[in-house]
């Protein structure tokens, strides 16, 4: 079997196990929650481009950040497997031609949803008077060669054996990177075209023609693609138990006045699952990112009937992923010998989702404050009684299964 043969197994196989768990990701539930997300979301947008003033620079700084955060993110799929280091180290010179086959599929996947972000980007520039229809290619082409810009230097980071050289490079190319881009939203598409362009023509010709090496760092190799598959097992890991999913859990000493509260440290299960849903950040900083996701659409949103919608979708959705806290228990070897039934545990779980769902529903409804008194407070009725209707009414079947 040649190397190639052996990663054309492997992917084939990587294929085949993400799409055996992409089918529960994209259940009926949560792909109508997108339906309506991407309907509320774009009409939000709709509204904001036609009440934006002209020249304002508000838009500009949340574009540099929403570039930025697309272009300094994703990492170079590599398929290696930690036995590799030992296996393949002999074979490097194949292990090399393997890999700019990865690179160039992960440029391809990388500035697809570049450019989608980038094409969504693009009206907003044109309402501030900064881009002109002529503009929209230079203005898209400019973020791929910058995304491409960081996937080769993804790619060169794991030919380097020295961690001071890949650091410096990386603040060298960010640094450029952020400049470029700050060139492109403040000043001229043209000109940031034009630097981007210099940049990808300068670091190719660095990276493959002055600086080629068969030699390659199998550490990083290892560490990337293992830190690449649990971001990928972390997010299915919220819709379905997998066997590969690592969880972090963290102190997080700050936060311990949170148990003093009565209805936390009420009885032994509550402490225990609250302390879990703390210090996991699988389940934290979902409820973290869906709160602030939701408050944002519904700020921006100008109708009292998307709020509602937008706020009972994100309450659902929060609840739905919030289920697998079930396995907790089970997982538990200490209340497998605790001397309490499964009705018990199921209503500790019912409280604590009670209670975040709570806490979001006042949340979504402080993020209408724009709209008046008046749908603050419709939409906090409307949220408390999903909430209720969610926890006392759908919760328990879904629980039992």
């Amino acid at each position: 079997m040649t190397m190639e043969d052996l990663f054309n197994t492997r992917q084939s196989l990587y294929y085949k196990k993400m799409s055996k768990y992409l089918k529960y990701v994209l259940n009926d539930h949560f792909v109508i929650l997108l339906l309506f997300l991407g309907g509320a979301t774009g009409l939000a947008y709709q509204n904001y481009l036609e009440a934006v003033q002209y020249d304002a620079l508000v838009p500009r700084f949340l574009l540099l950040v929403i570039i930025g955060l697309t272009v300094f993110s994703g990492s170079i799929r590599t398929l290696v497997e930690p036995a590799d280091a030992v296996f393949l180290l002999p074979k490097e010179k194949a292990f090399d031609r393997v890999m700019k086959k990865n690179l160039i599929y992960s440029l391809i996947f990388h500035s697809s949803y570049t450019l989608l972000i980038g094409g969504l980007a693009a009206p907003l520039l044109s309402a501030i008077g900064h881009m002109s229809s002529d503009g929209v290619v230079f203005w898209l082409m400019t973020l791929v060669c910058w995304k491409v810009i960081h996937g080769i230097h993804a790619y060169y980071s794991l030919k380097q054996h020295k961690s001071e050289i890949s650091r410096n490079t990386r603040l060298i190319i960010g640094v450029v990177s952020l400049v470029g881009i700050m060139v492109s939203l403040f000043i001229s598409i043209l000109t940031g075209f034009i630097i981007s362009v210099t940049t990808l023509g300068l670091f190719s010709l660095f990276v493959f023609q002055y600086n080629r090496s068969d030699s390659w760092s199998w550490e990083a190799l290892i560490e990337t693609e293992q830190r690449r598959i649990q971001k990928i097992y972390s997010i299915i890991n919220l819709f379905i138990e997998t066997p590969y999913s690592k969880h972090k859990v963290k102190r997080l000493k700050f936060l311990d006045f949170l148990y003093k509260l009565p209805v936390l440290d009420r009885n032994t299960e509550m402490y225990f699952l609250s302390r879990v849903f703390v210090r996991n950040y699988n389940f934290s900083g979902l409820y973290l990112r869906l709160l602030l996701i939701g408050s944002v659409v519904i700020y921006f949103s100008e109708n009292w009937i998307i709020h509602t919608v937008i706020s009972v979708l994100f309450l659902y959705l929060i609840g739905f992923q919030l289920i697998p806290l079930r396995q907790t228990f089970k997982k538990t070897v200490y209340f497998r010998l605790y001397p309490n039934t499964d009705t018990d545990k199921i209503n500790t779980i019912k409280k604590l989702i009670l209670l975040l769902l709570t806490g979001g529903s006042l949340v979504y409804s402080l993020a209408a404050v724009n709209s008046g008194i008046l749908v603050l407070i419709r939409l906090l009725i409307f949220n408390g009684m999903f909430s209720l209707l969610f926890t006392y009414i759908y919760l328990p079947g879904r629980l039992k299964k």
